[in-house]
């Protein structure tokens, strides 16, 4: 009993261990790498040519960014949150105020399959999003953050359609998002 009892806490103990330590990244971020921002300026997301070529709707794009703007203010996150989809190149700082921006790339999409989400279930044929996000200074360029995201969508009325496999990884993708700023703030 003692033996399986030392046993079980020399692992609990190197598991707790090996998630205590920090991984490498090639460099320094603080604890909270964007607390130092007042003003956020969501910049105009892209989508690579292959994700659109496997069935991503380009129209969700401002969709999704709006969403991303609107849930930030709603949590005030930020002093200002600016959609700078439509705007021109913003300047570095305004009223004295730094300004953060954020680039959002849809890197992967797999449609899944309708048929397998309503015939099978429980995951088969999920549709899927991959994102990268990255947080730039304003003034300097310098990268402050970066993150990729993955949001799944495995179930709907009837499988649901290739467009709600889209509005709803769009919708988990934004949760996800406002998430991980938060987090970092």
């Amino acid at each position: 009993m003692a033996k399986t009892f030392l046993a079980v806490l020399a692992i609990v103990v190197f598991l707790l261990a090996d998630r205590a330590t920090p991984q490498d990244s090639g460099k320094e971020q603080s604890a909270k790498p964007l607390a130092g921002y007042s003003v956020l300026v969501v910049e105009k997301f892209k989508v690579e040519p292959a994700a659109v070529k496997a069935g991503f709707l380009e129209a969700q794009l401002p969709v999704m960014q709006a969403e991303i703007v609107l849930q930030l203010v709603k949590k005030r996150i930020f002093d200002e949150v600016i959609d700078g989809g439509s705007l021109p190149p913003t300047q570095p700082t305004e009223n004295g105020k730094a300004r953060l921006l954020l680039l959002g790339t849809v890197t992967e999409f797999e449609p899944g399959s309708q048929a397998e989400r309503y015939l099978i279930g429980f995951g088969a044929g999920a549709a899927k999003l991959k994102m990268h996000f990255a947080f730039q200074d304003a003034a300097t360029g310098n990268e402050i953050l970066f993150t990729d995201h993955q949001h799944k969508f495995w179930i709907g009325a009837f499988g649901g359609s290739r467009n709600a496999a889209t509005t709803h990884t769009a919708e988990g993708m934004v949760k996800s998002i406002v998430d991980d700023i938060k987090h970092n703030r």
